[in-house]
């Protein structure tokens, strides 16, 4: 049993944490004045590296309402339109650089858009490989991963060395383990608190983050409850910045047992340690690799799929969903392959499409009836 004290603690941190989530990152200059936040866009940039140069990775999340910039066409996903749509104004110009992953054309072609209308010498392209197993794979990563880090330098005026990686690393991993923690509890709390206690861990410092949820986590456990009467779901997709398709899944009965978003527990995945190196930057180079791959990466033609089924199975998850972004080209062509694949595994699925985050009636609708037919 947790004293009160532990108790008021615990809840005072779990309020913050919801309180960032739903920031996303914007009150950053007024909560974190002493903090340089550097932005990034995909879970495959190894924050190890920004911790190490001296800076905090922020995800750039785009606004609800956005329009469509005039330097992107209309058939771009709203991630790239909303966050260009957010930078024009100058909503970030404090952050010390940006950061870019090779996922897919329309990201790359943002990060050209990026320089030349928000910022000419703070961008950085990061292309890892996309077979994450191809012979020289690894050693290719860690190549683009030493420029990465001379370029974060720069931007701090810096020579990150073993030691801050090596302190890097020690966080990222004490962050991963709570969120494991956090993660383990998600059939037994509310699939929207989880999820935004996940992203929390995206747009604040990692220091703070572990901190508030270490203590949030005994209050957490103990209101965590199992209810039979919620039907398990699986969950796959990209980006979500907010909890509204978390929100309906629970006012429709259900609960989101497993969550291989980009933004939910698969951001924060620690692979076990196949082997101790020496070489820290290969070390912080292992973990992206072996993380479960989304459809950007590839790690064999049944990879993603059979570590989908085998997880929708440990959580008992009577079926799955999977999420698209509209004009999301990776995703979408993932989907269907993954979809046959789930129902002839016994797995039901579900492929929905979303504008953004936000779902409506349609999507309602559409999620009501699978789940009435499970």
């Amino acid at each position: 049993m947790l004293n009160t004290d532990q108790k008021f603690k615990g809840i005072d941190q779990i309020d913050l944490l919801i309180d960032e989530a739903g920031l996303n990152g914007v009150k950053r200059r007024e909560r974190y004045p002493d903090r340089k936040f550097y932005g990034f866009f995909c879970s495959y940039l190894p924050e190890e590296l920004v911790l190490a140069a001296g800076m905090q990775p922020l995800r750039l999340f785009p606004s609800s309402i956005q329009g469509t910039p005039a330097e992107l066409p209309a058939y771009c996903c709203s991630l790239a339109k909303g966050t260009l749509s957010l930078a024009k104004p100058g909503n970030y110009h404090d952050l010390a650089g940006y950061g870019f992953v090779h996922t897919c054309d329309t990201m790359q072609c943002l990060g050209g858009i990026w320089q030349n209308v928000v910022s000419h010498d703070k961008s950085y392209m990061l292309v890892p490989p996309v077979m994450l197993g191809a012979p020289g794979a690894a050693k290719y990563f860690r190549i683009e991963a030493e420029n990465l880090l001379a370029a974060l330098g720069r931007l701090t005026q810096s020579s990150p060395g073993n030691s801050e990686i090596a302190a890097a690393i020690k966080l990222c991993r004490q962050v991963r383990q709570l969120a494991g923690e956090l993660d383990q509890l998600r059939p037994m709390l509310p699939s929207q608190l989880v999820s935004a206690l996940l992203r929390a861990g995206q747009v604040m410092p990692r220091e703070e983050y572990a901190s508030a949820l270490q203590n949030a986590l005994p209050v957490l456990k103990e209101k965590a409850e199992e209810d039979g009467t919620r039907k398990k779901l699986l969950v796959t997709g990209a980006v979500l910045e907010n909890d509204s398709f978390f929100t309906m899944v629970e006012e429709l009965g259900g609960r989101v047992a497993a969550d291989d978003t980009c933004t939910g527990y698969r951001h924060f995945i620690e692979p076990p340690v196949k082997e101790e190196t020496a070489n820290l930057m290969q070390t912080v180079i292992n973990r992206y690799i072996e993380m479960p791959p989304c459809p950007c990466r590839n790690r064999g033609l049944d990879t993603r799929l059979n570590y989908l089924a085998s997880l929708a199975r440990r959580r008992g998850a009577t079926a799955a969903i999977i999420l698209i972004r509209k004009y999301c080209d990776p995703h979408a062509w993932d989907a269907v392959p993954l979809a046959r694949g789930l129902r002839d595994a016994g797995i039901q699925a579900l492929v929905l499409e979303l504008e953004g985050a936000d779902v409506g009636g349609q999507e309602r609708t559409r999620l009501q009836a699978f789940m009435e037919s499970l």
